[in-house]
């Protein structure tokens, strides 16, 4: 794989996605329904916490869809994981919701990750704030390094993805023998 780094930019984060928030307020959590999502489930956007459809369809105009990605931003900032599901998902105001336009999402998922981006979060971080948390519209301010072309984009994406699997894999077959 082959990469023109001459035909990469530096851009705002705010010019390749949407930032969005969850709800502010600690909602009724049920046995079923809407699955919803805070901080500490970015690792495997999983949770055994639902509110009602009821709830989900008052409160989420806009929601996670599949392609998108959830970032942390209040406790742990600026671990983030893309969405891969299809169905409804809710979120606490913890995590942001970013809607990518023109970029490929794995790769952004892994730029997010990178040094650069995350010392800009930092800088835009409230250190003082217990917990420590980035305001919502500060993330947009964040410059991401992304080449100009879609399929570079997606090719490196790919790799990444492609990356992450593999340690899964081999994270998964390490537990297995360990355990016995």
């Amino acid at each position: 794989m082959e990469f023109n780094t001459c035909a990469w930019e530096q851009r705002k984060l705010s010019d390749v996605v949407d930032v969005y928030d969850g709800v502010h307020q600690t909602p009724e959590y049920k046995d079923e329904g809407i699955m919803f999502l805070s901080v500490e489930n970015i690792a495997t956007l999983k949770s055994e916490k639902y509110i009602s459809e009821e709830a989900f369809e008052r409160d989420y105009k806009i929601y996670p869809e599949k392609g998108d990605i959830l970032m942390t931003r209040i406790g742990d900032i600026g671990t983030p994981n893309v969405v891969e599901t299809a169905e409804k998902v809710a979120f606490y105001v913890s995590l942001a919701l970013l809607k990518p336009h023109g970029i490929d999402s794995y790769f952004l998922n892994n730029a997010i990750q990178s040094k650069s981006f995350q010392k800009g979060l930092r800088e835009r971080s409230l250190l003082t704030a217990i917990p420590m948390k980035i305001n919502k519209d500060e993330i947009g301010k964040v410059d991401v390094c992304i080449p100009k072309n879609i399929d570079e984009q997606k090719e490196i994406g790919k790799a990444f993805k492609g990356l992450d699997n593999l340690i899964t894999l081999h994270q998964c077959k390490e537990k297995r023998i360990s355990d016995g």
